[in-house]
């Protein structure tokens, strides 16, 4: 049977496809453009969804895959092998629980998972065991407050610099700084903690932005959202 993989992010909606002869697809597509969704993955079996971009998302995905068994992800105590420690462990968005589960699954153990996205998401993974994590501005966030509040500034496109000698190159060199500061500030937390060696599981759009500045090995990953929620899939249709 078929098994389509959403993840509904805050900006864009990404999927993966698995038909009946294993052959698999991936795409995206805006949030107004989610109408038509089933026209780019066509009829499918299985639905696995991570939601983070509210309800209108949501009823159209139902819409679209009504005659689908669908599966909503929400975080739980635990799943796959991942022990979720946040106070309420349901508050936990779903895309961070499941590239969570992803991380683990492709081997993360003493580990920073990070998601450069709309949002930066620094979470802490020891052995299964989800500790906690931050929540920051990303990249373009910090780049619009500053010029949205600030009269003289523009957000013109800037360059990572050692010590920037214009205004955009300012603002680009001291977000990315800002952003990779905090992550190796977990990483170092963690390494303290357990005096073991840790990495760094790295995904989402600015990835590749924020990779050079990370002083600890790096794991550059593409869709780690979607690879956990394909091991949640495996757990729940095998």
């Amino acid at each position: 049977m078929s098994l389509l993989l959403i993840d509904a992010g805050n900006t864009r909606i990404k999927w993966q496809h698995t038909d009946d002869q294993n052959q698999c697809r991936l795409g995206n597509l805006s949030h107004a453009d989610s109408p038509q969704i089933a026209q780019h993955t066509g009829t499918v079996t299985r639905v696995v969804v991570s939601n983070v971009a509210g309800d209108t998302v949501a009823n159209t995905i139902a819409s679209a895959y009504s005659g689908s068994h669908i599966v909503t992800l929400t975080a739980s105590t635990e799943r796959c092998g991942v022990r979720n420690h946040y106070t309420r462990p349901q508050q936990l968005g779903s895309d961070r629980w499941a590239a969570l589960i992803g991380a683990h699954a492709l081997g993360a153990r003493n580990s920073i998972i990070v998601s450069a996205g709309t949002a930066i998401t620094i979470d802490t993974l020891t052995l299964g065991d989800f500790l906690g994590g931050m929540i920051l501005p990303s990249l373009r966030l910090m780049q619009a407050a500053l010029t949205h509040n600030t009269a003289q500034l523009t957000l013109d496109s800037g360059q990572l610099q050692p010590f920037p000698t214009n205004t955009a190159d300012a603002i680009h060199t001291g977000a990315l700084v800002a952003i990779s500061s905090a992550v190796n500030t977990a990483a170092q937390q963690l390494m303290v903690q357990n005096n073991l060696a840790v990495d760094i599981w790295l995904h989402g759009g600015d990835a590749a932005l924020l990779q050079p500045l990370l002083s600890y090995p790096v794991h550059l990953v593409d869709n780690l959202v979607l690879t956990g929620l394909a091991v949640i899939a495996h757990e729940v249709y095998s």
